[in-house]
Parts: structure tokens; sequence; C-alpha cells
């Protein structure tokens, strides 16, 4: 099967490329999480997977590797492939260390950012805006990926944009329900372009309180969702 990626994921999967079925399963699936028909915990057996999402065993297999090595799988021994579930430890030790890691990125930035790099921090932003506007849920979740990345990456360090990139993934089981959450999607927007923003007059502190604050909303819907129970 030839490999290759469709042109919504170029930068934005932390992996190589895909063969397009095995793609397509695990865009199936995180589009199953986002609208909470997959949910914390929940056991992922390839007999039902095949049949969801017509794909041969092999397809559903490699697509869970994948998706284990994101961490958005998990895999007990003796329990089977589950999507992550957080625990009120697991999430706050997540979200510190996506704090740190986003007050590294964000120290590091030379402003002022040069214009070129700018102006695509600017249009991933309203990439973004646009795709909340379609209701495409896979679009809305690859688009503020997309933008964190050229946000981020605007730090010049290799390990940091990676490990933010890959907390990201590692996240996904929590920020997910935010996408389907107007308020939240809406907030998010306004923030992407408040960044793009505070880039322009060069203001750090105000970057800093963005960058840090932005995860917030999706981390509290994933508490009332599954940890106020």
């Amino acid at each position: 099967m030839t490999r290759h990626s469709s042109k919504r994921d170029l930068g934005v999967f932390p992996h190589a490329e895909l063969p397009v079925a095995v793609a397509a399963v695990i865009e199936a699936i995180e589009m199953d999480i986002i609208r909470g028909h997959i949910l914390p915990s929940t056991r992922l057996i390839e007999d039902h997977l095949m049949e969801d999402y017509d794909a041969k065993r092999h397809v559903v297999r490699a697509a869970l590797v994948e998706l284990q090595r994101l961490g958005v799988v998990v895999k007990p021994p003796h329990l089977g492939a589950r999507i992550r579930r957080f625990d009120a430890q697991s999430l706050e030790a997540l979200y510190h260390f996506r704090a740190v890691l986003h007050r590294a990125a964000v120290e590091s930035i030379a402003l002022p950012v040069p214009g070129e790099r700018l102006h695509a921090v600017r249009a991933a932003a309203d990439a973004h805006a646009l795709a909340a506007s379609s209701g495409d849920l896979i679009a809305i979740h690859r688009a503020n990926m997309a933008f964190h990345r050229l946000f981020f990456g605007l730090c010049d360090n290799p390990y940091i944009e990676e490990s933010i990139r890959l907390h990201d993934w590692l996240s996904f089981p929590a920020r997910a329900y935010a996408i389907t959450d107007q308020t939240a999607l809406s907030t998010a927007c306004a923030e992407h372009a408040q960044m793009v923003e505070a880039l322009e007059q060069r203001d750090r502190l105000r970057l800093l309180d963005l960058a840090l604050g932005h995860m917030l909303q999706a981390r509290r819907i994933y508490e009332g969702k599954y940890l106020s129970r």
C-alpha cells in the first residue's frame, strides 16, 4: 500500500507518514473520541473496530500501535487497548508539565518575530477560526494543533517543540471534549487571535499569560465530565 498522508495532516502528526487506510482509522477513532462515542477507559476491541470502520485487522492494529505511541491509547497488562483516562493526580501532573513546556517556549521566542513567520502564525489562527465556523470536527482539531505547532515553533528549540507536540497528543483524550463545546471553541479562537496580537506588540508577559491560560478551559471541561462524579 502506498504510504502518504492527507494534505490536512501534513505538519500535524509527529510521526512518519502512514498508509491512507491506517490514517483513516486513526481519524475515525479521533472523531469518535471528540463526539464522546468513545469515552476514557473504553476498551478498543479489534473485531469491533474492524466492523465499525470497515478496516482489515492489520490496519486496525497499526492504528492502535500509532495511537499508543502518541499516548492516546494505553495497554494495561491483561486488559487490552483502552483510551487513556486521567485521574486528578495524573491530570494535574500532565498540565503542570505542559505549562512548564509552554513557558519555556514563550520565553525562548525572539521578539520581534520576522514578518514571514508572523504571517504564517496569523494564517494558522485564521484557518482554525474558519474550521471552527465550518463545524468539521477533525478540521478544527487539526487546525488547532497546526496553530500550536507554528506558534510554539517560534521558540526555535527543536526539543521544546517536539515535547510540546507529543504532549498535545498525550493530552488529546482530555482536550477532545472542548472541540464540541461552542463556548470553549469561541474562546480558543479569540485567544489565538490575542496571541498573534501579543506577538505583533512584542508583549512577552501577555504571551505568557495567554499561552498558560489557553490550556485551562479544556481541562475544566474534562474535570467536569470525568472527575467531579
